[in-house]
């Protein structure tokens, strides 16, 4: 099965699309895999919405790197602006959102930046990070 289904429409089609989308396929149980609905995310961009395999996200991803590489999520920082950096955000031991980030990402976020990602957010707030002395590597630990 397709982990993930990129859907493309207009800016204006966005949200009459989404509640299509959500209505068809969580409202079905013969619609749904492995007994879950699938994920319907909108596209930051406005263009796009993403229907996800109900158990692919960002998360996941995460805890399977940090379970692999044996880093506690923790110690890990994750950075966002879109509602498909939801599970991501909240799973990090610091979620960072960009100050254009969507309010549902906002909201789960444990710092909100006062730089979007055009603005070099990440790079310019791991320096500050890494300046503060809030940064640890363990590099061939």
């Amino acid at each position: 099965l397709p982990s993930k289904m990129l859907v493309l429409c207009s800016v204006e089609d966005q949200d009459r699309m989404i509640e299509r989308f959500e209505s068809v396929l969580q409202g079905e149980p013969e619609t749904w895999l492995d007994g879950k609905p699938a994920h319907t995310i909108r596209g930051n961009l406005g263009f796009f919405m993403e229907i996800l395999h109900p158990d692919v996200c960002k998360g996941h991803g995460l805890k399977l790197m940090c379970d692999h590489l044996k880093i506690p999520l923790d110690e890990c920082i994750a950075f966002g602006d879109g509602d498909n950096d939801y599970e991501f955000i909240r799973m990090a031991g610091k979620g960072i959102v960009m100050k254009n980030g969507r309010d549902v990402v906002k909201e789960v976020a444990d710092e909100v930046i006062d730089l979007t990602n055009d603005e070099d957010g990440v790079i310019r707030t791991l320096q500050r990070m890494e300046e503060a002395g809030q940064l640890t590597f363990n590099v061939g630990s």
